[in-house]
């Protein structure tokens, strides 16, 4: 999802919303596709009622996902009830002990925050159908980190190496637009490199870029209340992590097998300087968004409901 927000700021793009084509219901589904991995304590909620009869006439979490991200699409009040929805899924996602391999990416809706935030008004989901056009973001990788790296990555501050993962965002070239694209992010300093070639042939992407150090931690987002998160953290000065994006710790939760849910963390305290040891609540972090992981059977999924893809 990174370089996103700078797609945004480098194209000053403004569009208008649509709605995605109606996908039949299937009769049947296995049970991976249709049951939430919530917390035993999520029960007896009048919001996960809502959200259980949303589900009705879904086929899948993913369908269901995808409506929410429609509305949000028709909805410009960033006070919108889909968003509260997103917030209840993400409480009662359980922590992923760690997380290994590629994952495929989608956006499910943009949110202004702090200085963005004008009359309540969401432009920022407004904009992402055009920027869609030219994201080349695909999803995310996680690679085995050793304890040395880890170190040095952190400047000593993390140093369990078994429970953290090297990783990076994943980038296509295979359409005219997502390399002008990848050509911008390469033009403007950003740290790109190619993926294996049994990467490229076996998944949807050419270049990594955007790397961070994922592992379980305590959010840093004020509304989750301090519950436990898989973290993204692109906020470490070793990583050169280009603006606005190394104010960003992204956070993660399982919502389903193989299906992950997160949000978009920004600091909005951007003079404070970055260090781990200091509160969060000192940085004033914000969640610009809500986006998801997910593997391959549910990849196949999101390609059948055109969920967050660019239409031929």
């Amino acid at each position: 999802m990174k370089h996103l927000f700078m797609l945004f700021i480098l194209f000053f793009i403004v569009g208008n919303c649509s709605a995605l084509k109606e996908t039949p219901v299937e009769a049947e589904m296995p049970k991976k596709f249709t049951q939430f991995t919530f917390k035993d304590e999520c029960k007896n909620d009048s919001v996960l009622t809502e959200i259980y009869n949303d589900m009705k006439g879904k086929a899948t979490i993913l369908d269901l996902m995808k409506f929410y991200s429609d509305e949000l699409a028709k909805d410009m009040n960033i006070n919108s009830p889909y968003f509260k929805k997103l917030q209840k899924i993400f409480d009662c996602g359980i922590t992923p002990k760690t997380m290994s391999g590629y994952y495929h990416g989608a956006v499910i809706a943009f949110r202004n925050e702090a200085m963005l935030r004008t009359f309540d008004i969401n432009t920022l989901n407004l904009k992402w159908p055009l920027a869609r056009i030219f994201s080349p973001w695909t999803g995310k990788t996680f690679e085995k980190i050793n304890a040395e790296t880890l170190r040095a990555v952190t400047d000593g501050f993390e140093t369990n190496a078994t429970i953290a993962a090297w990783g990076a965002n994943t980038y296509s070239t295979r359409s005219i637009k997502k390399r002008v694209t990848v050509e911008l992010m390469r033009a403007l300093g950003i740290k790109l490199i190619p993926a294996y070639p049994e990467e490229v042939k076996k998944y949807d992407f050419n270049v990594k870029g955007f790397f961070f150090i994922g592992k379980p931690g305590k959010s840093v987002n004020p509304d989750n209340k301090g519950r436990m998160v898989y973290q993204i953290n692109y906020r470490w000065p070793a990583l050169h992590t280009f603006p606005p994006d190394n104010y960003c710790i992204d956070e993660l939760v399982q919502i389903a097998e193989g299906l992950y849910l997160g949000q978009l963390n920004y600091a909005t305290n951007i003079l404070k300087k970055y260090d781990p040891r200091v509160d969060p609540k000192v940085y004033k972090y914000k969640n610009f968004g809500y986006w998801m992981l997910m593997d391959s059977d549910w990849q196949k999924r999101r390609t059948e409901i055109l969920f967050d893809i660019e239409e031929n």
